[in-house]
């Protein structure tokens, strides 16, 4: 019977056509057919160099994997880190006081009269009755609300607070959801239904809104301050 050696080591047993060559190298040998012989001693070389060298190349790639795994989780880590600390800013930043909590209390002798009654209307409205949580609240129904202009009241909000009348919605919902989001009694509430409690219409506003203010997503946000 003739014996094909490639034919095993196609099938992926390279240690047992290794040995089978040198088997019948041995026997060939003995026989006195030392051609034959040689061409398996040469076979049997030729699969071991292959399993020395495959050995290598596995060597090689565990320990670039396992390096690469240690990399890996070192960076986890810290972003798990670097996220615990964003969410410890937000929330400190969710309890300070905004703008228009802190200019109610301010001395207000430097507001114009005509901008006075307004103002403190625009205070009260935010500070008092929350009309940020109404989520199909307008400009310009809160200035018909405050008994002003549309234009009255965007300039005193960039005035007074630096920033147009959607942005100030925004601070004082995404404070409202990191409340929310933190509370024990509301925590475990489904995101849409958060995002409903705060003045959004819908969880993709709500999302791109805290990312905006915060950096995180409502999930994540909600996940890391769970832990």
């Amino acid at each position: 019977m003739t014996f094909v050696p490639s034919l095993v080591f196609g099938q992926g047993k390279g240690a047992q056509s290794r040995d089978l060559n040198e088997h019948f190298a041995d026997s060939l040998y003995q026989k006195g057919q030392y051609k034959e012989a040689c061409e398996h001693f040469k076979q049997a070389a030729k699969i071991n160099h292959n399993i020395k060298s495959s050995r290598l190349e596995i060597t090689i790639f565990l320990f670039f994997l396992i390096d690469a795994l240690g990399v890996f989780l070192f960076l986890y880590l810290e972003k798990q880190r670097a996220y615990k600390n964003l969410v410890k800013q937000n929330m400190q930043w969710a309890n300070r006081m905004s703008a228009i909590d802190t200019l109610s209390k301010q001395n207000q002798n430097t507001i114009e009269y005509k901008e006075q009654s307004v103002l403190n209307k625009l205070i009260d409205s935010f500070a008092k009755d929350k009309i940020y949580l109404q989520s199909d609240i307008t400009i310009n129904e809160l200035a018909k609300t405050l008994g002003t202009t549309r234009s009255v009241l965007s300039k005193i909000i960039n005035t007074y607070f630096q920033k147009n009348f959607s942005s100030l919605l925004n601070e004082y919902r995404i404070k409202e959801a990191i409340k929310l989001l933190t509370d024990p009694k509301t925590q475990n509430y489904k995101l849409e239904a958060i995002a409903q409690m705060c003045g959004y219409n819908n969880r993709q506003v709500f999302h791109v809104a805290f990312k905006k203010e915060t950096s995180l997503t409502p999930l994540d946000f909600k996940e890391l301050s769970n832990k």
